[in-house]
């Protein structure tokens, strides 16, 4: 990306940059200047956000995908004709919305979202507009979360939004001013999260959203006052302002906010009654609190929600207030847990008849339905293939596709339900952000659903659940209750040195991973699979599937395959390719 930092700063209110700290107002050329540069501060820091990751494993992207999200918000501003302030930060809102990739860049996206609808449509942005936009922007990322967690991303947008509506409640203060009450409320409440979250206080880092968030704040100041970003250089990593004391219990790191669904998948529309207006928001607002995995989109008239609940009845019963609800669908997800169970075979058992994966004819009728995989290696896009996706999108750690990446590979499945398996945690909130965009970005007769794999073995295992030419919902369903009869294991190395879950972890080990949870560390790697194995209850398990890696060798693959089996005599051992970089080994436990 071009470096933007040395343009000369747009003139503001009728002066050329001079007093810029004395600027009442902003313009929509200082606003798109604010996000260049802090697009470049941010890019500058990308490796520094993506090491404070929990877990000392080499795929920490929340830099990345921060950075990724907000170059989309830039190269939507340099679309825009409108030099007003108000659509050069709704342009930034639709791209950065399109272009989010990981939770972080979801959560970011939404507060960039929430700024433009605290800005509005005016010509220019004063002081006290611009700490109400901030405030918006956190509001608007804690109502897109089901479950938000204190600690995080979101606090740090709370934090310097709550500090600029004081900064100018306070007296008439200059927005440079302002902006600058918001970097600190954010340093702070940067240097606070371990106190929030035990699982940043015992890695000894800071939240990693919230240190981006921080740093686009930072570059926005540098680029209101005229002055030029600091030369590149080594950069320390954020430490925490508070003591790391030694915990001796185990900590489970926290999932992200839209993990864990359960109850009755309750999904339904609201029409307008005649004459009325009928607000998302407003909706939105009310009914979640009735419900977890909360999703409400609409326009012109009409609402689409869906959440899980363990009462349908007071979901409809407070929907109807706001018009006539219609196509109503309740879908007990507990039971279908316990009825669907991934048939026992392979991936090889499937008839040629299954085995498509050809991009459809786009002038051909949509296909009932079409099921798009996320997969970080050749081996498993073709494991999926194999298995009957219609598309396969190559992403995963370090890499997380984007909302539009969905979104484009939705339309060249060309079906009017396409079923997205994310197979990864922190590309789940990314498929419900293009599900939510759906209707408007590949029309209101196509839609998007999402069952939440978190690993790549789990959305095998959902494919293999899959029973074609049965409703949507039901699919979804029986995909989501499979999800449950497979544990994962990951093995890969060491980026540093911690302490974790009460492992303690030196910088090159091996490192194993059951479902995310550090549990084995050393420098044997066939120890480290066996007792991450042992923990992921392998000794009562029927069926263990090994994916090696990128680079890893078919006689290294063979040798710990045969170690496991040797630990494990009773247990079906497989091996095959997954192509997966960073992880030697992902292992599928069921």
């Amino acid at each position: 990306m071009a470096d933007s930092t040395q343009q000369p700063v747009p003139s503001v209110d009728g002066h050329d940059g001079e007093n810029d700290g004395e600027r009442s107002r902003i313009d929509g050329a200082t606003v798109r200047h604010m996000l260049e540069v802090a697009t470049t501060w941010l890019e500058r820091h990308v490796s520094v956000v993506n090491a404070l990751n929990v877990f000392p494993v080499p795929d920490g992207d929340t830099g990345t995908n921060m950075h990724l999200t907000m170059r989309a918000a830039v190269e939507a501003v340099r679309r825009v004709a409108d030099e007003g302030a108000g659509a050069v930060v709704r342009a930034a809102a639709q791209g950065a919305v399109f272009g989010a990739r990981g939770n972080s860049g979801v959560i970011l996206s939404q507060i960039v979202a929430g700024l433009s609808r605290g800005v509005g449509d005016t010509r220019s942005i004063s002081s006290a507009e611009l700490a109400r936009a901030l405030a918006e922007g956190a509001s608007n990322a804690y109502r897109a979360v089901t479950r938000p967690v204190e600690g995080t991303i979101l606090t740090v947008a709370r934090a310097a939004g709550d500090a600029a509506i004081e900064c100018v409640t306070q007296a008439r203060e200059s927005v440079s001013t302002v902006l600058g009450a918001a970097m600190a409320g954010a340093h702070r409440a940067v240097q606070a999260t371990p106190l929030q979250l035990p699982i940043l206080k015992q890695a000894g880092v800071v939240d990693a959203g919230g240190e981006g968030y921080r740093l686009i704040l930072e570059g926005m100041g540098f680029a209101l006052r005229g002055e030029a970003l600091p030369a590149a250089g080594e950069m320390p990593l954020p430490l925490p302002a508070v003591q790391m004391d030694a915990d001796d219990g185990t900590i489970s790191p926290e999932d992200d906010p839209l993990a864990g669904e359960w109850g009755y998948c309750t999904q339904f529309v609201i029409v307008a009654n005649d004459g009325e207006d009928l607000s998302v928001e407003t909706v939105r607002d009310d009914l979640q609190v009735l419900a977890v995995s909360t999703m409400v989109v609409g326009g012109d008239g009409f609402v689409r929600i869906h959440g899980h609940t363990e009462d349908p009845g007071s979901l409809l019963t407070r929907a109807v207030q706001y018009g006539r609800v219609q196509r109503i669908s309740i879908e007990d997800m507990d039971a279908q847990a316990e009825r669907w169970r991934m048939a026992a075979g392979r991936v090889g058992d499937r008839s040629e008849g299954e085995m498509s994966g050809e991009t459809a004819d786009l002038d051909a009728p949509l296909a009932d339905v079409a099921i798009i995989a996320i997969a970080p290696g050749e081996g498993f896009a073709s494991v999926f293939r194999g298995l009957g996706a219609s598309e396969v999108v190559l992403g995963g750690q370090t890499m997380n596709p984007s909302a539009q990446e969905i979104l484009d590979a939705a339309r060249r499945a060309h079906a009017r339900t396409v079923i997205v398996l994310p197979n990864n945690g922190n590309v789940v909130l990314t498929a419900k952000q293009a599900s939510s965009v759906a209707a408007e970005s590949l029309g209101a007769d196509r839609s998007i659903l999402v069952v939440g794999s978190r690993t790549v073995p789990q959305g095998i295992g959902a494919m293999m659940a899959m029973t074609f030419g049965a409703e949507p919902e039901a699919i979804v369903s029986a995909m989501t209750g499979a999800l449950t009869s497979i544990r994962t294991v990951e093995v890969t190395r060491a980026t540093r040195d911690v302490v974790i879950n009460g492992v303690d972890v030196r910088v090159g080990d091996v490192l194993g991973l059951v479902d995310d949870d550090v549990v084995a560390a050393g420098t044997d790697i066939d120890d480290v699979a066996i007792r991450s194995l042992e923990q992921a209850g392998a000794q009562t398990a029927e069926l263990l599937t090994i994916y090696r890696g990128a680079d890893v060798s078919n006689a290294d693959a063979s040798r710990v395959a045969a170690a496991v089996q040797s630990r494990f005599p009773d247990l079906a051992v497989e091996t095959m390719t997954g192509g997966q970089p960073h992880y030697d080994f992902i292992i599928s436990v069921e």
